[in-house]
């Protein structure tokens, strides 16, 4: 590919394009232009390389035919046990507190501890979901659908499959004083150039990289580098 002017579509030589600067001059009309654009479009062409096949990882359940696909992910982990651990002792505490500040009428000890008993309500609940939500995605020519049942947790998407331009999978490092850990997401780019979280929160690159890969397979869109994705 070569860098042609946005002006009069002429093709520019590589002693006219200053890649520091990413600024470029054509000769046959003297515009000079930004041609960042051009330069990247090159580079990812170049670095490009087709992904392998990934195989259906562990806690997702594939259902295909000729003309529906739907995908469920369990949400379950590891890490739900370490939080049921925590949520049972937080909440024993928390049980402990106002009990003592009914029994002994102390509002303003009841009071004081209304903010950690709502994060107590919130652990629960999430706790619970981990053992019995999955998340469904469900793909037709027509609709692409991501819900999360039983219990209400993330909000539905609901949009037309043919809005669909690409998926792509991305890598999100949270460091903090105990070291750095990651987890992954599923992004969306559509037709009109909009980028869409599907999912997030997934604890290895290959259910990313696998729901990435059986919806763009289902939907017959050609697999192309996002700035940004997982390295290929």
């Amino acid at each position: 590919m070569k860098i042609t002017c946005v002006n009069c579509n002429s093709e520019i030589f590589a002693a006219d394009v200053d890649i520091k600067r990413r600024i470029a001059k054509c000769i046959s009309c003297s515009n000079i232009f930004d041609c960042s654009d051009q330069l990247d479009s090159i580079s990812s062409q170049e670095s490009y390389k087709e992904r392998e096949n990934i195989g259906m990882p562990k806690g997702i359940l594939m259902k295909k035919d000729f003309a529906k696909l739907i995908i469920e992910r369990k949400w379950f982990s590891p890490v739900i046990f370490f939080l049921t651990f925590f949520c049972m002792f937080w909440d024993g505490f928390m049980i402990m507190w106002y009990t003592i500040a009914i029994t002994q009428g102390q509002i303003i000890m009841a009071l004081f501890g209304t903010l950690h008993a709502l994060v107590g309500i919130c652990l629960t609940y999430f706790v619970i979901a981990g053992y019995v939500n999955k998340t469904y995605i469900t793909v037709t020519n027509k609709l692409f659908e991501i819900k999360h049942k039983p219990l209400p947790f993330f909000k539905t998407i609901v949009m037309s499959s043919r809005d669909l331009k690409q998926l792509y999978s991305k890598e999100n490092i949270s460091r903090s004083s105990d070291g750095a850990s990651c987890t992954y997401e599923v992004h969306a780019k559509t037709l009109s150039g909009e980028n869409i979280k599907l999912i997030d929160s997934l604890p290895n690159s290959e259910q990313a990289l696998y729901i990435e890969q059986e919806v763009e397979r289902f939907l017959h869109i050609e697999d192309e580098p996002i700035r940004g994705e997982i390295p290929r």
